[in-house]
C-alpha cells in the first residue's frame, strides 16, 4: 500500500518513505511506527497499543518510545511544536492527523468504482489445493500425532507474495483462510482463527517469533509466485503458480518439514481439487472421516470478487462503525456469490455484536438466525456457524436447541476450541458455574487470542475472581470492551480512583457505544448521581434486544441505583428469557437490597427450578 499526505510517499511494500521524490532514510522500527500510526488514523494509539505492536510486546523504556517518535516525527517533517503529522494526545498516546490518500482510493477514483480486482478465482483454489496436498504429506508422516491423545496447535500464516502484484497480495491471506477451514475438522489438531493472523497479511515477520506470540506448537507458511506467460499479463492457460510450504516447530525453532517447490497451470482447476481433497481424505483417514469431504469442498470460494469482499469485511475492527462497514461489505459479498456458507456466519455475527454493543434500535434476531441456517444448509457440519447459531439460540430462550448443536460439535470435533467455548456459555446461562468456566478455559488454552473467548472474563466476574478477570483483559487489544471491564474490575477490586479515569475515558472516546453508557451508569452510582445514571439505564431498555443475560444486567444496573420495580420486572423478564443462572442471581450485590422482597425469592425459586431441570438433562447421574 502506498500512503500521502502533504509532500510525503510511505509505501509499505518496498519499506521506503520519500519526500518530494527523494527517499529518506529510517530506521525499520521507526517506519513500523509510521505505518501503525497511519493504519490507525481514525483513532488516539494508546502507548500500550504501540509496545504490543510495534515493539511485540518487548520492554522498552519511555525514552525508547519518545525518541522514536520524535524520529518518525523528523521523517515526517513534524516535530513536537507543531504535531500537523502525528499528534500527542495528552495521558492516552498518539493520533495520526494528517489527511491521508492512498494509491488504491486514487485508483478507485479514476475508475470510478470500489470493486477490488477481478481476476479469476482458479489461482486462489489451486493455491489452497497445494497447500493442502503439503499438510497432507506430512501428517501421513506422522503416526504419532495421529495416534496419541496430545492436542497440538497450530497457526497458518498468510503466505508470502514473491510477485510486486498488489492485485494478488491477497492470495496469501486467502490461502490461509481456507486452509484454517480446513484443518478445523481434524480432531487433535486447535487451529488459529483466521481473525487471529490477519494482522501478518502483507508484512514480514519471524515465524517463530508469531509462533510464541499466538501460543501455538506449530507455524505453516511459505510463499507463492505466479508467472505469467502472456505478454498482456492477463490469466490464460499458460499461466503457472509455483508454492513453497514449510511447517516450523516453535518449541525447537526447527523447520520439520519443507514441501518440495510445487508448479502447476489452472487448467482442470476443480477437478484437481477434488482430486486432492480426496487424498487428504485419504492421507488423514484416521482422524478425518470421508464423509467430511463434501464440507471441504463446500467452504470453497467460486466467485474472486465476491471474496475479496468477504476478506475485506473480516479485516473490519469489532466496534459500532466497524461492524457497520463489515456488514456493507459482505452483503455485496453474496449478491455476488450466495453459494460461499463463511461469508452467511460474517453477517450473522456482525449484525447480532451491532445490535448488542452498538445500542442500534432494531430487531436484528430474525435475520441474523435466518444467516446462520443459510450457511449451515450450505455446509451442514460447518463448525463455525453451529457455534453462533447455538449462542444465539442460548440468549434467545432456546437453551435445548443450542445444547443439541454443542452436543453435535462435540462428536464432530471434541477438541475445538469453539466446541468447549460453546458449551461454556450455554452453562453460564444455565447457573452451571464451574462447568462454565472449565470448558471456557479449555476454549482460551486451545486458542488464547481469539477474540471471543474474552467472554470468559465476565465468567470470572460472576464468581467474584475479579483480579483474574482484570488480568485477563490485558490478553486482548484495547477496546470499549477491555477498558470497560478494566474500569468494573478495578472499581471491585477497590480501585475506585482508577474506576474513574477509566469510565471518563470510554465516555468521551466512545460515547455512542454500549461501554459508555456502562461508565456513565457506574460513574453516576459512585458518584451519587442517580438521575443521570438511570437515564442510561434506560437507553439500554430501549434497544429490542432480547438476550437474557443482558437483561439481567440491566435489571442489576437497576439495582445498583436503587430502583426497586424495575429491578425486579427486569430480573423476572432475564429469568423468563433463558437466563436462569441462580448463582448470580443470589451472590449480586448490586441488587443486595431487594433480596428479602417475596418477589426477588420467587423469582430466584424459578431460576433455581430451571436450572435443576437443566442439570438434570445434561448430567441425569448427578
Amino acid at each position: 500500500m502506498i500512503y500521502k499526505f502533504n509532500k510525503i510517499t510511505v509505501d509499505t511494500e518496498k519499506f521506503i518513505v520519500s519526500s518530494n521524490g527523494s527517499d529518506k532514510p529510517v530506521e525499520p522500527q521507526v517506519f513500523n511506527l509510521i505505518v501503525f500510526l497511519i493504519k490507525n488514523s481514525n483513532r488516539i494509539v494508546s502507548r500500550e497499543e504501540l509496545l504490543n505492536h510495534v515493539w511485540k510486546g518487548r520492554i522498552v523504556s519511555d525514552t525508547s518510545i519518545n525518541n522514536n517518535i520524535k524520529s518518525a516525527r523528523k521523517v515526517l517533517g513534524d516535530d513536537g511544536h507543531k504535531q500537523q503529522v502525528i499528534k500527542t494526545i495528552h495521558s492516552r498516546g498518539y493520533q495520526f492527523v494528517a489527511d491521508l490518500t492512498t494509491v488504491d482510493d486514487t485508483l478507485k477514483k479514476m475508475s470510478g468504482t470500489n470493486k477490488p480486482s477481478t481476476k479469476t478465482t482458479t489461482p486462489l483454489i489451486t493455491l489452497l489445493i497445494l497447500v493442502l496436498i503439503a499438510v497432507t504429506v506430512y501428517f501421513k508422516q506422522q503416526p504419532k500425532l495421529q495416534k496419541q491423545p496430545t492436542i497440538h496447535s497450530i497457526a497458518v500464516l498468510p503466505f508470502f507474495n514473491n510477485n510486486n502484484d498488489a492485485d494478488t497480495d491477497y492470495y496469501g491471506f486467502a490461502i490461509a483462510d481456507q486452509v484454517i477451514g480446513a484443518l478445523n475438522y481434524l480432531k487433535n489438531i486447535t487451529v488459529r482463527p483466521s481473525s487471529s493472523i490477519r494482522a501478518y497479511a502483507s508484512i514480514e515477520y519471524n515465524p517463530v517469533e508469531i509462533g510464541k506470540e499466538l501460543g501455538v506448537d506449530f507455524i505453516l507458511t511459505g510463499h507463492y509466485s505466479i508467472n505469467d506467460k502472456n505478454t498482456e499479463n492477463t490469466i490464460g492457460n499458460n499461466n503457472e503458480i509455483r508454492l513453497n510450504t514449510e511447517l516450523v516447530e516453535i518449541k525447537t525453532n526447527q523447520i520439520v518439514w519443507r514441501g518440495k517447490p510445487i508448479l502447476t497451470n489452472y487448467n482442470n482447476t476443480f477437478k484437481l481439487q477434488d482430486m486432492v481433497a480426496r487424498q487428504v481424505v485419504e492421507g488423514l483417514k484416521i482422524e478425518f472421516a470421508t464423509e467430511k469431504l463434501n464440507s471441504i469442498q463446500q467452504n470453497i470460494p467460486q466467485n474472486p470478487l465476491a471474496y475479496e469482499y468477504y476478506l475485506r469485511s473480516i479485516a473490519y475492527p469489532y466496534n459500532t462503525e466497524g461492524h457497520r462497514l463489515a456488514i456493507a461489505m459482505i452483503k455485496q459479498a453474496i449478491s455476488l456469490d450466495d453459494q460461499y456458507a463463511p461469508s452467511y456466519i460474517q453477517l450473522g455475527n456482525r449484525i447480532r455484536r451491532l445490535a448488542q454493543f452498538g445500542l442500534v434500535q432494531t430487531d436484528p434476531l430474525p435475520d441474523t438466525e435466518q444467516y446462520y441456517l443459510k450457511a449451515l444448509s450450505l455446509n451442514p457440519e460447518l463448525l463455525e456457524a453451529m457455534a453462533h447459531l447455538s449462542m444465539l439460540y442460548t440468549e434467545t430462550n432456546r437453551i435445548d436447541e443450542a445444547i443439541k448443536l454443542a452436543q453435535s460439535m462435540h462428536k464432530l470435533n471434541p477438541n475445538n476450541a469453539n466446541t468447549h467455548f460453546t458449551l461454556g456459555y450455554i452453562y453460564r446461562y444455565a447457573g452451571l458455574m464451574d462447568e462454565a468456566i472449565m470448558e471456557m478455559e479449555k476454549a482460551v488454552s486451545l486458542d488464547s487470542k481469539n477474540i471471543k473467548f474474552r467472554s470468559l472474563i465476565g465468567s470470572y466476574s460472576a464468581i467474584g475472581q475479579y483480579q483474574k478477570a482484570f488480568d485477563m483483559t490485558k490478553n486482548y487489544t484495547p477496546s470499549p470492551f477491555t477498558y470497560g471491564w478494566q474500569a468494573l474490575m478495578s472499581n471491585r477490586l477497590g480501585n475506585s480512583e482508577k474506576a474513574l479515569e477509566l469510565y471518563d475515558y470510554l465516555i468521551e472516546n466512545y460515547p455512542n457505544s454500549l461501554w459508555a453508557n456502562v461508565a456513565i451508569i457506574h460513574k453516576s452510582a459512585i458518584l451519587g448521581e442517580i438521575e443521570t445514571g438511570l437515564k442510561a439505564v434506560d437507553l439500554l431498555v430501549d434497544t429490542k434486544v432480547r438476550d437474557g443475560e443482558t437483561i439481567y444486567y440491566t435489571a442489576a444496573y437497576y439495582g445498583l441505583l436503587g430502583d426497586k420495580k424495575r429491578c425486579l420486572e427486569l430480573l423476572r423478564k432475564a429469568v423468563d428469557s433463558g437466563y436462569f443462572n441462580h448463582i448470580n442471581i443470589a451472590t449480586n450485590d448490586y441488587i443486595e437490597a431487594f433480596k428479602s422482597d417475596p418477589e426477588f425469592k420467587l423469582i430466584l425459586e424459578e431460576a433455581k427450578r430451571k436450572h435443576m431441570i437443566f442439570r438434570n438433562s445434561i448430567f441425569p447421574e448427578s
